[in-house]
């Protein structure tokens, strides 16, 4: 009974992390993947039609697109340490930074950024300086 019982425990041990890895996606799989609308800093326009909802765990693609219209940036330090940041995409070239505080635009392009959504609250991106509440876009992580 003794070598039935070890052998059935010694199949259990060698099936149960293949079984385990096979249910599971990691978290930068396509699977998990979610393309976010775009944010827009155009002088005068609001940066999103509106908030954007987040899971915790799941991975985002998001692009900030300027039209030039005026040098504008947008920041929001609290946002970027709740996220894990996979790249950052400026003309076809791939920053991995440990941390960001903003981004400015001088001119016309657009910033690919992909990330982890890590830690749930509440958070807004926002062009500094400004009061208004179509130039900032809330960000909740559930």
């Amino acid at each position: 009974m003794k070598p039935l019982l070890l052998a059935a425990l010694l199949a259990l041990c060698v099936a149960a992390p293949v079984a385990l890895h096979a249910q599971t996606a990691g978290l930068l799989e396509r699977s998990n993947r979610v393309t976010l609308p775009a944010l827009k800093l155009m002088s005068g326009e609001p940066v999103s039609a509106a908030p954007l909802r987040l899971k915790s765990g799941t991975y985002y693609i998001l692009e900030i697109v300027s039209d030039g219209s005026a040098e504008l940036a947008l920041e929001g330090a609290a946002f970027f340490r709740a996220i894990w940041i996979n790249e950052v995409v400026i003309n076809d070239i791939e920053i991995r930074p440990i941390g960001i505080d903003s981004f400015e635009f001088d001119d016309e392009g657009t910033i690919e950024l992909s990330f982890i959504a890590i830690k749930p609250g509440t958070y807004a991106l926002s062009i500094p300086c400004s009061t208004g509440d179509s130039q900032r876009v809330e960000i909740t992580i559930e």
